[in-house]
């Protein structure tokens, strides 16, 4: 069986934002294909608005890799090692499983020799600036949603927590999105009652909800709900000090 090298892009939504064409899918797959060849036997996997923290949210990663293991791919082409991965720990993993595969990853923009130590520790310092890189970018998003969120009293997106729904809605003149309750809120309230009692379980909680027939129903960004829920998912609700209301002293 012939094997064929993998050509790897990957682009985040924070590298749209920054505008660096160079990085743009197009842009990588032309530099790829350019460096192995255009007659080489390759296949190109693509993620677009995707980040480098993991490959579990990497479909075409994930898929690569399982045809790494099952014998197709001789080795993988990326433009820059932070392509591949933004997480050092699992790129590590990742690349420990591959050398043992036969399966090498070259960098078009780093080409060091990672068969030496030298080599492996500018590779490894590299890597560990695009994971500092990338959590000081989250942070910097994180706290750029919190001051707008004190500033407008408005939600800035993420998690929709249980009993609660996004509704547009205009206050003082400014219109933005709230957390409103959700027709499940009467379950949160019930979840709290019933647990209140010092011999209930959470499987009493469950009994409850079933028995009284209490909505279970989430809604989703995309206008879908999510149904059902089980002792873990009650847990985090009565953990969770969103639902706790501070005394008013």
């Amino acid at each position: 069986m012939n094997k064929y090298i993998a050509i790897y892009v990957r682009r985040s939504v924070s590298d749209k934002e920054k505008g660096n064409n160079s990085l743009s899918i197009p842009a990588q797959i032309a530099d790829c294909i350019k460096f192995v060849g255009e007659d080489a036997f390759y296949k190109v996997y693509e993620e677009d608005g995707k980040s480098g923290k993991d490959i579990k949210h990497r479909p075409a990663f994930r898929q690569m890799f399982e045809d790494c293991r099952e014998g197709l791919v001789s080795k993988i082409v990326v433009k820059k090692y932070d392509r591949f991965s933004r997480n050092m720990r699992e790129y590590l993993n990742i690349t420990d499983e591959l050398d043992k595969l036969g399966v090498s990853v070259v960098s078009l923009c780093e080409p060091f020799n990672t068969d030496t130590k030298e080599g492996r520790m500018m590779r490894n310092n590299l890597l560990n600036f695009a994971e500092f890189e990338r959590e000081a970018i989250a942070a910097r998003v994180k706290d750029s949603y919190d001051t707008k969120a004190q500033e407008t009293g408005f939600y800035q997106g993420g998690v929709v927590y249980f009993g609660y729904q996004s509704s547009r809605q205009t206050i003082n003149g400014k219109t933005g999105s709230v957390l409103v309750p959700y027709d499940s809120a009467v379950t949160v309230r019930a979840m709290y009652d019933v647990y209140a009692n010092p011999e209930a379980s959470l499987r009493d909680v469950i009994l409850y909800i079933n028995e009284n027939n209490l909505p279970m129903d989430a809604p989703k960004g995309d206008g879908t709900v999510t149904r059902g829920f089980d002792a873990p998912n009650i847990a985090a609700v009565l953990k969770n000090p969103l639902y706790v209301r501070a005394d008013k002293n």
